[in-house]
């Protein structure tokens, strides 16, 4: 799965303005077809919380990560470039007055990992 943090959003985002950020985010994935991710279930966004005021919404910083668990061909170092520039744009579209840096990395299962099995939903639970 994609992971997405979002650093050092300006302060008091509404909850409709991240949903604005999340959807033009998981847009700006999708739209990158030879990575192959089709909707906002193939990524997590998160949007992390400062505890600092000062300098909020100067630079954002976007952190994708979780691509080397798909080891498929086109998954290239063209192919990350491509998403740091599209999720990056993407970003400074909706903060124009902020510099926006994003940086894609692999993931390597060598270091360790555990994801836990997705849990069955019942009926009573929709």
């Amino acid at each position: 799965m994609l992971r997405i943090k979002v650093w050092c959003l300006p302060a008091g985002q509404t909850e409709g303005k991240l949903k604005l950020l999340h959807r033009t985010i998981v847009a700006a994935v999708v739209a990158i077809k030879e990575i192959g991710f089709r909707n906002e279930n193939d990524m997590t966004c998160l949007f992390v919380p400062d505890l600092m005021t000062y300098g909020l919404g100067q630079e954002i910083i976007i952190e994708i990560d979780g691509l080397g668990l798909f080891a498929e061909l086109e998954r290239t170092i063209g192919a990350r470039h491509t998403l740091a520039a599209s999720v990056g744009s993407a970003v400074k579209g909706l903060y124009p007055k902020a510099k926006v840096n994003c940086t894609v990395s692999g993931f390597d299962r060598d270091k360790g990992f555990w994801i836990s099995p997705t849990p069955r939903r019942s009926k009573k639970d929709v």
